[in-house]
């Protein structure tokens, strides 16, 4: 008789009295005695943080935390206003729009880093690596991830912050220091500042950090949450998206269009 496939995790299990996670007693050792940034770590990576990776880690998961009245969590008031029995559907809602146009470019841009520059590259040389991916984007007609700001034309102040903490931690790598060369030559070619950007930023410094570049939309996701719900609780105390709605209902122009 065959043996039985076996399904092998090494995250968490439920017993009749204990929960485990990553093989620590989560009630005995973790509740009251670690961080939820600490948490987020042993879950990605297997591992409690260093005290350099954990102030890193939290400032990963507080930048992207709210960025004013965006689609995103128009969105979450929208659904919510909907459906105030389903909060998750809200919150669901805001983390869909995370892609390439708003919030979710830190995976995208993680992922050029790592083709351009492979993890295991000594001595890279970042102004010929840069100058590559630029060429290949601008023959593909198409915008870097993680270059460049609408907004923050004059330069993201969330990636000089986290940069400034990667500085400090002594996490700012080669990651770090490619992203900003593609930013200076990028300027050089426009003759405008093309700044890193915070998505840009977190890419870089997610795999200075060793995570692998799918994950660092995590980060964005997991700050965004928090974010996303928080605008639901106002929406609870003041609401505006009956506001919304009706707005979008005055400003509508039917122009039917018969074939």
């Amino acid at each position: 008789m065959a043996e039985a496939a076996k399904v092998v995790t090494g995250i968490g299990k439920a017993e009749l009295h204990r929960i485990l996670v990553r093989g620590y007693d989560l009630n005995k050792e973790l509740v009251g005695h670690i961080t939820f940034t600490d948490m987020t770590s042993l879950i990605l990576r297997g591992r409690l943080p260093t005290a350099n990776e954990a102030k890193m880690l939290d400032a990963l998961m507080i930048i992207l935390v709210e960025h004013g009245m965006v689609s995103h969590v128009i969105a979450a008031r929208l659904i919510y206003h909907c459906a105030p029995e389903a909060m998750q559907a809200a919150v669901a809602a805001a983390l869909c729009g995370a892609g390439s146009v708003h919030l979710g470019s830190s995976e995208w841009s993680a992922k050029m880093l790592v083709d351009a520059l492979p993890q295991e590259t000594k001595n890279p040389a970042y102004d010929e690596i840069a100058t590559k991916i630029i060429d290949d984007y601008t023959t593909r007609k198409q915008r870097m991830p993680g270059i460049g700001h609408r907004t923050h034309a004059e330069g993201d102040p969330r990636a000089e912050t986290l940069f400034n903490i990667a500085k400090s931690t002594e996490i700012y790598g080669k990651y770090c220091e490619l992203i900003q060369e593609l930013s200076k030559q990028s300027s050089e070619r426009r003759k405008r500042l093309i700044p890193v950007n915070v998505t840009g930023a977190i890419a870089a410094i997610a795999l200075d950090m060793g995570y692998p570049w799918q994950i660092s939309k995590a980060f964005a996701l997991i700050g965004r949450t928090l974010g996303a719900i928080g605008h639901i609780a106002e929406e609870i105390k003041n609401p505006m998206a009956a506001q919304i709605d009706l707005a979008v209902k005055q400003a509508l122009v039917y122009e039917p269009v018969r074939t």
